[in-house]
């Protein structure tokens, strides 16, 4: 794990727009930072540390399911961190998954099931539990979730894939052809939760990859914590609509049709006065 101190030498910007934690969502005409680069146009960087750019060096700011990974004091820093790289008048656009929505979910599948247990109800009732919890108690990568999707067929796909997007039909995707090529067993829909805890040292290896959740948000928690780091005018948006110039055409939250890359996500911008 790269970590930079304060001190470090500045690092060369190459846009005048920052995206933090861009993973595979990265754009030329921005600058791309992340803890593991997935190319050589991402600057490496600990999103726990000081930030190696000077002050007021961009326009706009953008992190995309990536606080929800960090301890709620983590969280914070990194957005006073972002305020001070923006100018004045620059634009922090902060996604996460929406707490709210998840549960607001969560309950409707609680009341189907409860109301009529057909057995799409109780599968999605299900589902809708591994989402809330999976990702924040998880010791090991993928967790439920992973062997969930490694079923053949996967309970409620269709269901699955309206809640999470791209994003679970490419999981399922990969798991099916990695599960082709090493002649992997299938995994019984009825022990998706009865995997075995992982060891310690398991869970220490696990935890040093950042993949857990550490908090989740809805849109009057997380405009509160923008607020605490000094933004002003927080609004809640949608995956195309920002305040950012052009933002759409880099496609980083939907795809060219407008799409939303997660669906299961909250986005809120605001303002550095």
């Amino acid at each position: 794990m790269i970590r930079f101190a304060s001190r470090r030498r500045p690092r060369p910007i190459t846009s005048s727009r920052l995206n933090l934690g861009c993973g595979e969502h990265r754009h030329p005409d921005w600058t791309n930072v992340d803890l593991a680069p997935a190319g050589d146009d991402v600057i490496s960087c600990d999103l726990r540390q000081p930030l190696p750019f000077p002050s007021e060096s961009f326009t706009a700011a953008y992190a995309a399911h990536v606080l929800e990974h960090l301890a709620p004091i983590e969280a914070r820093r990194l957005l006073g961190e972002m305020r001070r790289l923006l100018a004045s008048g620059g634009i922090v656009r902060i996604v996460v998954p929406d707490l709210e929505g998840i549960v607001r979910a969560y309950l409707t599948s609680l009341e189907q099931a409860a109301a009529s247990p057909t057995p799409d109800r109780r599968w999605q009732h299900r589902w809708m539990t591994v989402e809330l919890l999976d990702q924040l108690v998880r010791g090991r990568s993928g967790g439920a979730m992973r062997r969930w999707w490694s079923c053949e067929p996967v309970p409620c796909r269709e269901f699955i894939e309206s809640r999470l997007g791209q994003e679970a039909a490419r999981g399922i995707a990969a798991l099916a052809a990695h599960r082709e090529l090493h002649a992997e067993p299938l995994m019984p829909p009825g022990e998706i939760l009865l995997a075995e805890p992982p060891s310690p040292r398991e869970v220490a290896r696990f935890e040093a990859r950042g993949e857990r959740h550490r908090w989740m948000y809805d849109r009057i928690s997380l405009a509160d914590l923008l607020v605490e780091a000094g933004f002003t005018d927080v609004r809640q948006t949608d995956a195309v609509t920002s305040r950012i110039p052009d933002f759409a055409a880099a496609r980083l939250d939907a795809d060219e049709s407008g799409r939303p890359r997660k669906p299961d996500s909250l986005y809120l911008e605001g303002v550095k006065t």
